[in-house]
């Protein structure tokens, strides 16, 4: 079973963590870090359920 994901989309340019954690995220996945990729999944997930009302 491949649990790879697709690195997320964009995140949305006017807040700077979601940028953040969104490039964290693809860069772990480019280097086959899947466990740090899933980390910063769920870190952007609670930053914009904090930051921007769960706005995905």
């Amino acid at each position: 079973m491949d649990r790879r994901t697709p690195p997320p989309a964009t995140a949305p340019p006017a807040c700077a963590e979601c940028v953040r954690l969104g490039d964290e995220q693809r860069s772990a996945h480019a280097e086959g870090d899947y466990s740090r990729e899933s980390d910063c999944r769920v870190l952007l997930t609670r930053h914009r359920a904090a930051a921007h009302g769960g706005e995905e």
